[in-house]
């Protein structure tokens, strides 16, 4: 194990890839625990070690190792001192990245790298990348070994759930392949000794009959394993994206805040992947495992040496395919993870195609892009490599076992023991039982990059769904509920808001970036959050809309708190306008009411109008059916800002929260709006720098790091000398 291990002495860990950039410290500690004999969640460890957006600090991952047993240090060693420690240990590397120290041997330095598998190099490489700062692990007493690898056959087992008689079809479907296979070395046996060297010619014509007609069974199992196999990979790989996108929109913000959402997004392309894994070669393995056994058995019946000759070549392919598979898994797993991130590396560049090129640093984009486009090429060249041996050398020793078995075979056929039509038949025989061993291998190759892919819908899978939806789930004993959509008869909120105590952070190992935050607002008045950038205003708006849940401290509606409103009253109580508009190609209709079909006209007209959007849109040609393009680019930046605030205002919200909603609109058209929310008697949340914007709010609540410093009216702060005062000023 690895705490037996000598100083520098190599360990080989477990490789654990991060999904995202932010992670190298939890995966690290993972592989280091699972060396250990302590196998953590990924998930479970993003949560020990504080994983925020800024990602993880080297003191957060040794208290996260010393919760579960460890006795975790951090030293500041020169790359000559690293031989002394205990093995394995976490490094710095290159000032923003954690990997795991494998060891040292022969002037090589071997690592783990959650970000690209296992790795070695020399020392002087070694030595360019290293940062100086290393963790130590060493179990103590309080140490538990437990846990255990997600098992790849159960995850893939999972996504058969309800397709068992489609399962089963394939499976018999496939074994009755294995009849044909068994009826044709009789045959070839019985063309031989009867016919050509008996010279019984009465066989002739009912042996070919008897072929043909097992060749029309064969080729009619064929169709329909392969019908059914299409469908049923079809059926699972719509079933994964969907679930997948379903279980997406459910998870909290902070999943989010942690991934790149292209990243998330190109996940989606690996389902077809993971029904080929799932129903293509699981079902392959089971199939040519039984196929196995029974050409075995029949071999067996003709010759016991000829078997043992054959099967011991077959264990040595078998054996070779196990020796390689470790390595070529780690590569399929990092060009899974890796072509995500080619993926929404791309799409990220397309959604800001116009800063690239107003800037002028499309140069700099595709530098990037084609050096992570040259690894995901890289990689899907080592694997090929590797396929490539996988095909050469079983095949290399599938000629040896035939030229071994003729050999043998014809030492027993001078002995008497066996006819010439036997031997022929044998040899049909080895290439049946050969093919489900070779099927078998390919299976495998194919089975290495479902660990990957499987780590990628199950980092969506694992994460717990955000309160509001797992508080629906316990109301309806599990179930989902209905859909909400019917938003005119669902009923609302008062718009009565009390804000007491509250206390949040993005990183649960620090201390939290809002404290004591006090506020409290009746049906109808406007409220404003001013202060410095960072001060976490944003933080309290997104706290209010539901969007991060408070660390202390608590959030009443009507006096009562969300876990004690359903979700769909609550979210049709509230609205959001921050400060990223985001308008998808469609109509200006569904851009207001998000597909909602069941959305009367006028509430649509009445949100446009509130908006002072509704003249520009009916100048348009269709007016509300007019086209929109992909991030409203044939709309101005003042138009995108009243389409989003009328796509808030179509569910006649009770509690509006603005986050710089109207900074790209003139004061006059921003008035106008205001005073349409005044006379809907909206409560309004409003968070601006801009002065006219909050000037006759009822409140205004200035901060400073996440603590109010100063509130009042604009009048009275304006009077006086204060931290309001300096703003305005500024």
């Amino acid at each position: 194990m690895a705490a037996d291990a000598k100083p520098g002495r190599p360990v080989r860990t477990p490789t654990v890839l991060q999904l995202e950039a932010t992670e190298c410290g939890a995966a690290s500690l993972a592989m280091v625990l699972a060396a250990h004999g302590r196998w953590v969640p990924l998930d479970e460890l993003r949560v020990a070690c504080g994983v925020s957006r800024d990602g993880s600090k080297a003191g957060n991952i040794v208290r996260a190792a010393r919760r579960y047993g460890m006795e975790a240090k951090g030293f500041r060693l020169d790359p000559a001192e690293l031989k002394s420690l205990p093995m394995p240990a976490i490094l710095f590397v290159n000032l923003n990245h954690f990997l795991v120290l494998e060891g040292f041997r022969k002037g090589r330095v071997h690592l783990n790298d959650p970000a690209a598998g296992r790795r070695v190099l020399t020392e002087e490489e070694f030595d360019r990348i290293y940062s100086g700062i290393a963790l130590t692990f060493v179990p103590t007493a309080a140490f538990e070994r437990g846990g255990a690898r997600p098992g790849l056959i159960d995850r893939l087992l999972a996504r058969l759930e309800g397709a068992r008689v489609s399962v089963l079809l394939v499976i018999l479907a496939g074994l009755g392949l294995v009849v044909p296979g068994f009826v044709v070395p009789g045959f070839s046996r019985i063309f031989v000794d009867q016919y050509l060297i008996e010279r019984q010619e009465d066989w002739v014509i009912p042996l070919l009959l008897t072929m043909a007609a097992a060749a029309m069974v064969q080729g009619g199992l064929l169709w329909l394993r392969q019908a059914v196999l299409q469908r049923l990979k079809t059926r699972i790989a719509i079933r994964e994206a969907s679930g997948f996108v379903q279980r997406m929109l459910r998870l909290p913000i902070g999943f989010f805040a942690q991934r790149y959402a292209g990243a998330i997004g190109g996940r989606t392309d690996l389902a077809p992947a993971l029904a080929q894994h799932a129903a293509g070669a699981l079902t392959v393995l089971v199939i040519e495992a039984l196929s196995l056994l029974f050409f075995a058995a029949v071999m067996l019946a003709y010759s016991p040496l000829l078997t043992a000759v054959t099967v011991a070549c077959a264990a040595g392919n078998i054996a070779l395919f196990l020796l390689m598979r470790r390595r070529q898994e780690e590569w399929q797993r990092k060009a899974t993870q890796d072509q995500v991130k080619l993926t929404g590396k791309t799409m990220q560049g397309l959604q800001m195609i116009e800063s690239l090129k107003a800037n002028g640093t499309d140069g700099p984009f595709f530098e990037g892009w084609s050096g992570l486009h040259a690894l995901v090429e890289t990689q899907h060249q080592r694997i090929a490599r590797g396929e490539a041996v996988f095909a050469l050398v079983p095949e290399a020793v599938s000629h040896l076992a035939t030229v071994a078995v003729l050999v043998a075979g014809g030492m027993e056929v001078m002995a008497g023991s066996l006819t010439i039509g036997m031997l022929v038949a044998f040899q049909s025989l080895q290439g049946a039982f050969n093919a489900p061993v070779q099927s078998l291998m390919q299976a495998g190759v194919a089975l290495q990059g479902a660990r990957g892919t499987l780590d990628q819908f199950d980092d969506v899978a694992a994460h717990a769904i955000a309160g509001e939806f797992a508080r629906d789930e316990e109301r309806a004993g599990g179930d989902r509920g209905a859909p909400v959509g019917a938003t005119g008869l669902v009923r609302r909120l008062s718009g009565r808001t009390a804000v007491r105590g509250l206390a949040f952070g993005y990183n649960p190992l620090e201390a939290p970036l809002v404290q004591d935050f006090e506020l409290g607002f009746e049906p109808g008045t406007r409220v404003a959050l001013v202060g410095a950038s960072g001060s976490g205003k944003s933080t309290i708006g997104r706290m209010v809309a539901g969007l991060f849940d408070p660390w202390a401290g608590e959030i009443l509606f009507d006096e009562r708190p969300p876990a004690g409103i359903a979700r769909d009253v609550l979210r049709n109580s509230l609205a959001v306008v921050d400060q990223d508009i985001v308008l998808f190609e469609g109509t200006v209709r569904d851009n207001i009411t998000l597909w909602d079909d069941t959305m009367p006209e006028a509430r649509v007209v009445r949100a446009a109008r509130d908006a002072m959007i509704h003249d520009t849109i009916l100048a348009r040609t269709g007016g509300y059916d007019s086209h929109v393009e992909e991030g409203g680019r044939n709309f101005s930046g003042g138009e995108r800002q009243r389409i989003e605030i009328a796509r808030a205002l179509v569910t006649d919200p009770s509690l509006l929260i603005l986050d710089e909603a109207t900074s790209a609109l003139d004061p006059l058209v921003e008035k106008a709006i205001m005073d349409n929310l005044r006379r809907r008697g909206c409560t309004c949340l409003i968070i601006a720098h801009r002065l006219s914007t909050i000037r006759d709010c009822d409140e205004i609540v200035v901060m400073d790091r996440g603590r109010i410093v100063q509130r009042g009216t604009h009048e009275a702060m304006a009077a006086a000398d204060g931290p309001y005062r300096r703003l305005v000023e500024a």
